[in-house]
């Protein structure tokens, strides 16, 4: 009976968070034209994410296995995050400098672990932890540039910094739940408690980026 409630939960959960990236790729493409590039790049990503959440809800409808579908998503993920930050992190002045080898190399590294390490089939959290360290790694180097940076205006940088903290909310939290995603539990209810959490969290990151985008976009004209 508590399993088939959590797995309710945790159905729920999952529509909610793939309803509030429905929300948030909406509005993008509604305000698209008065978009400036770190937010058209950021619904890149959102519109990627989007895309393989109804991807994996059609290859469940169809009983195929939707893992390799999380492959795609991991490295599109690195990808566009990593395009995301280029646009607004300034400083160090190292970060633009090594910026194309770590994101070729680390590109390069997430399909050969996909090859020869973890299968397409199977969870690919060699590669997903390694991604949420980067992207954590991207959100931490941004605060360095929170104060310094004069390129974007008072409004925009609050509204990046709250896109900020919603990765720093989100990727912090659910790193552990990838990284010991391997790990098997006495109990089966606890494993599904951590992707009910991991739900809770995307809803967190993505409801956060909904209010950067209000923000910014309408709330300075009301």
């Amino acid at each position: 009976m508590e399993n088939s409630m959590l797995n309710t939960l945790n159905l729920y959960a999952a529509n909610v968070a793939l309803i509030c990236v429905g929300i948030n790729v909406l509005f993008c493409i509604v305000n698209f034209k008065k978009m400036n590039s770190p937010f058209k790049r950021l619904f890149i990503f959102l519109l990627m994410n989007f895309t393989i959440e109804i991807l994996a809800l059609v290859f469940i409808k169809m009983g195929m296995n939707n893992l390799p579908l999380l492959h795609i998503y991991v490295l599109a993920e690195f990808i566009l995050f990593s395009y995301f930050y280029k646009s607004i992190i300034r400083k160090p002045s190292a970060f633009q400098s090594v910026y194309w080898y770590f994101v070729v190399g680390g590109s390069i590294l997430i399909v050969l672990n996909s090859i020869f390490l973890q299968s397409i089939f199977d969870f690919n959290t060699i590669a997903k932890t390694f991604v949420q360290i980067s992207i954590i790694g991207y959100a931490v180097v941004y605060f360095y540039n929170l104060v310094e940076d004069p390129a974007f205006s008072p409004t925009t940088s609050k509204s990046l910094r709250l896109v900020n903290s919603a990765v720093i909310t989100y990727y912090s939290g659910s790193l552990f739940i990838f990284m010991f995603n391997g790990i098997s539990f006495e109990s089966e209810n606890s494993n599904i408690v951590f992707w009910i959490f991991n739900s809770l969290l995307n809803i967190i990151f993505h409801l956060l980026i909904l209010y950067a985008l209000w923000r910014l976009y309408y709330k300075k004209t009301t």
